[in-house]
């Protein structure tokens, strides 16, 4: 049996002193709320008159009405009131919504037209070069124009302007389809552009040591092949061109190389030879000093000599010859007129 620390009359007595504690400080309060409640009650059950009188005889209308529903009726009124105005602005500001809705609407119909003219301008902006591109591409070595362009599957409406039948409402739109094909030619352009320019690299250095500008700054007044002898006057074949010039103009290399004579002939004067790469072997004759020594190692456009009358010949020119090697070639097609 289990023993309890507390006496039952103790225990009652703990009892009766909450319940007194409860009742002294409690009591009081809760008689005076009910007190309160009893006026309210009473208060709202009392019964005011509202009376409708006319201008004329007729007879007075009134009626009775307590409190509670006068109370009720106007909260009903505030209510409704409210709510009611709450849902007119929220209409208004939902209609204000719609009309900028309406009008960023029509805005991006009329930027969705315009990007799509942008697309189709870029897209034949881009066939019209494309041509270009090609003649570029087919200067490069290995080559293949057929595959430069080769497209997959899929189909592409060729007239931009033409209209979409319903059928064909899940097909993608022309535009999409011009971006796509653009995207995929960009791509192609851009591996077509790296080969040139590699192309290009390596034909810079071909040129770079290649004979290409004027020796001297002149006229010419003979060029390359048969002419009629001004000594003989027979027909003979002439190795070069011969360049008009003031006496004592300068002479320059045609392209970097290393001098490899210069020598006196009864016939050609003072002749300066230059030794170029792949080949290439340059002669100036009829001048009348040379600036430069065998075995010089020269540079493009610089000066080797200058423009005399030795030899012979009746006028003062620079015989201008290009040799690849062991045949004479002209010099017209390597003479750059613009450095002239």
């Amino acid at each position: 049996m289990a023993i309890n620390p507390f006496k039952d009359s103790n225990l009652n007595d703990l009892q009766q002193n909450i319940r007194q504690f409860f009742i002294d400080h409690f009591d009081g309060l809760r008689k005076k709320t009910r007190e309160k409640w009893r006026k309210f009650l009473l208060k709202g059950q009392e019964r005011i008159t509202v009376m409708f009188i006319p201008h004329s005889e007729k007879k007075i209308l009134n009626f009775h009405i307590s409190i509670f529903a006068v109370s009720f009726i106007i909260g009903f009124i505030i209510t409704t009131v409210t709510v009611t105005s709450v849902l007119i602005i929220n209409h208004s500001s939902t209609v204000k919504e719609v009309s900028i809705l309406k009008r960023d609407g029509d805005d991006s119909k009329l930027q969705v037209k315009k990007f799509k003219e942008e697309i189709n301008k870029l897209y034949h902006i881009f066939q019209t070069f494309k041509p270009e591109i090609t003649y570029l591409y087919s200067l490069t070595p290995d080559s293949n124009i057929d595959s430069l362009w080769a497209k997959g599957g899929g189909q592409h409406n060729p007239n931009p302007g033409s209209e979409i039948t319903d059928a064909e409402t899940d097909a993608p739109s022309i535009e999409l389809l011009n971006i796509q094909e653009v995207k995929q030619e960009l791509n192609t352009t851009r591996d077509v552009v790296t080969k040139i320019k590699g192309f290009l690299k390596y034909r810079k250095k071909i040129i770079e040591n290649t004979p290409s500008v004027w020796p001297v700054d002149g006229y010419i007044v003979s060029r390359f092949g048969y002419r009629n002898s001004p000594y003989t006057f027979e027909t003979e074949f002439h190795h070069g061109i011969d360049i008009e010039a003031f006496p004592g103009t300068e002479i320059r290399a045609t392209a970097p190389g290393r001098v490899s004579d210069i020598k006196w002939d009864s016939n050609l004067g003072l002749t300066i030879s230059i030794k170029h790469k792949y080949g290439f072997v340059t002669s100036y004759s009829h001048c009348q000093r040379a600036s430069v020594e065998v075995g010089q190692d020269i540079s493009k456009g610089e000066v080797i000599g200058y423009v005399g009358r030795t030899g012979k010949t009746t006028q003062y020119i620079c015989y201008y010859q290009i040799k690849i090697g062991t045949e004479f070639v002209d010099p017209m097609p390597y003479l750059n007129r613009l450095a002239r």
